[in-house]
């Protein structure tokens, strides 16, 4: 417990307003993913650029706001880092895997920044991708 206020009290004035607006868009992400494409979810944008933490820094507070979020499974998880992910500039690819396990068949989603899934939300191990969606800004090719 005294970890835990501890690690508040290090919060910076911009990790709080992300946390903060986690915790709003992951009680609200699973409604709008029964009603939106999840591709055009992903395009949406809004909200003027903030500044930049680090991508591991983002899925770590929106792991947090998860906890006291209904409904906050990883698909939500995934789509609200991609969405403070792509607001403050960063790109990052949203995948869905499928696994068999015990005779059934699971699906995770996770999110990837640099080809390299992101830590809070790696339990990427064992699954198959079959669905891989880019967000974010498009990286521009060099004029030559």
């Amino acid at each position: 417990m005294r970890r835990r206020l501890a690690e508040l009290r290090r919060i910076t004035t911009a990790e709080w307003r992300a946390l903060l607006l986690a915790w709003a868009l992951l009680v609200l992400a699973p409604l709008m993913l029964r009603f939106v494409p999840l591709c055009r979810l992903l395009r949406l944008h809004g909200g003027p650029r903030v500044v930049g933490l680090a991508p591991e820094r983002v899925a770590r507070l929106v792991e947090v706001a998860a906890r006291f979020a209904p409904g906050a499974g990883c698909l939500p998880v995934a789509v609200v880092t991609a969405w403070l992910l792509d607001r403050q500039g960063t790109p990052a690819t949203l995948r869905v895997g499928v696994a068999r396990h015990a005779e059934r068949l699971t699906a995770h989603a996770w999110l990837e920044c640099d080809g390299r899934p992101l830590r809070h939300l790696s339990d990427s191990a064992g699954y198959t991708p079959i669905l891989t969606v880019r967000v974010g800004p498009v990286p521009r090719s060099p004029v030559g």
